[in-house]
């Protein structure tokens, strides 16, 4: 491993110990690169202190022939910044090692399949029948389980809680049915089907969130593959392909937004804006003040009403909404919108208008065949 170093401003003792405790360290860092060629290793180390005062910032920066880690520490004194800061280096390669070492599980096929799986068949009659009670149970709730996996998963993605791409809103909503399958007789009874559903959808939508963001990105290369050639440009062949197989599902804010008819297109592009705005805000909102605002305003619920789906007190209810509005005006009004545009009253008109999308048929047609008495297959 080629090591450089460089010092600014270090004072005696710093420019004495520096070089002895990197020499440490770098003995120490070693063993954890084992699996890298020596020659194609290479440690920048930057150590610096503010002339006239005493704090000292220490910078690593070690390149590997599979990327670019780094490492920062401040602190007043150079050995502890030192050993800190390749305690977290040493730490980020670790995690680095280990991600390279498990090259199969870069694209979870397993967890991807798991998600949109749908139902085999099922084994006996008491197995269809009870499918198909629980299939017209919900019914008539699909509509809106599906708008909201879609509104949630928009603004995870928009917020960067969600890697663009890695999950489906229809893969969301067949997991969301079938958690509801395993646990439909131990459903609770203080609330309706739809918020019963709408619960399951949440905490599916936030576990696989969970996952997706621990999980290495689907583009990840591993060492071995052979380096990409150069683009060229397409071939009118390569246009038509790509034309044809674009994705059936892309989540933008817009789409959020609903269409106002009847007024001039000045201000309907005003308000279509401030409308985008507003739910680029709302994706940076925690999760539940975001079901809090769509209870009380798009699903037009009252505050007892709201409390009683989410499992908060009214009191709790009231106060995140006028926490999260006060929130949402702020940041509006920072990045340019005229107050009165941004008023509580507004913010709530405009939430109540968001745009609402029914279950694709297709989908539904796959979970009724799913869920049907006819699904039953033949025991071995």
């Amino acid at each position: 491993m080629k090591v450089i170093s460089a010092f600014r401003n270090l004072d005696r003792h710093g420019q004495q110990r520096a070089p002895e405790v990197i020499e440490e360290e770098v003995r120490q860092l070693e063993p954890h690169l084992a699996r890298f060629r020596e020659d194609l290793v290479r440690l920048e180390i930057a150590a610096s202190q503010t002339r006239g005062k005493t704090r000292i910032k220490v910078s690593l920066r070690l390149q590997l022939p599979s990327g670019v880690i780094a490492a920062q520490e401040e602190g007043f004194e150079i050995e502890p910044v030192l050993r800190k800061a390749f305690a977290d280096l040493r730490h980020r390669v670790d995690r680095h090692v280990a991600r390279l070492k498990h090259e199969p599980e870069y694209k979870r096929p397993a967890r991807r399949r798991r998600i949109g799986a749908l139902l085999p068949p099922a084994q006996d009659s008491a197995e269809a029948a009870r499918r198909a009670m629980y299939f017209d149970l919900i019914e008539d709730h699909l509509d809106r389980v599906y708008d909201a996996v879609r509104r949630e998963l928009t603004y995870l993605e928009a917020s960067g809680s969600v890697p663009e791409g890695r999950l489906a809103v229809r893969d969301l909503v067949d997991a969301t049915i079938l958690a509801g399958l395993e646990r439909f007789e131990e459903r609770p009874t203080e609330f309706s089907v739809g918020d019963w559903l709408a619960q399951l959808a949440f905490e599916t939508i936030a576990a696989e969130a969970h996952a997706a963001r621990r999980a290495i990105p689907d583009d990840a290369t591993a060492l071995g593959t052979e380096p990409a050639r150069p683009a060229e440009e397409p071939t009118e062949a390569d246009q038509d392909l790509f034309e044809f197989h674009q994705p059936d599902e892309v989540l933008l804010l817009e789409d959020l937004v609903a269409d106002e008819a009847g007024t001039d297109p000045e201000t309907e592009a005003a308000r279509r804006e401030a409308a985008r705005a507003l739910h680029g805000a709302m994706a940076h909102l925690p999760a539940l003040w975001r079901r809090v605002l769509h209870r009380l305003h798009l699903e037009d619920e009252t505050a007892s009403e709201a409390a009683k789906a989410l499992g908060l007190s009214e009191d709790e209810v009231q106060q995140t909404a006028q926490a999260a509005i006060a929130w949402l005006r702020a940041k509006l009004i920072e990045v340019g919108f005229a107050p009165e545009m941004a008023d509580a009253a507004n913010l709530a008109r405009e939430i109540a208008r968001t745009a609402r999308l029914p279950q694709p048929i297709d989908d539904r047609q796959r979970l009724a065949a799913a869920l049907s008495e006819g699904s039953t297959g033949t025991t071995t």
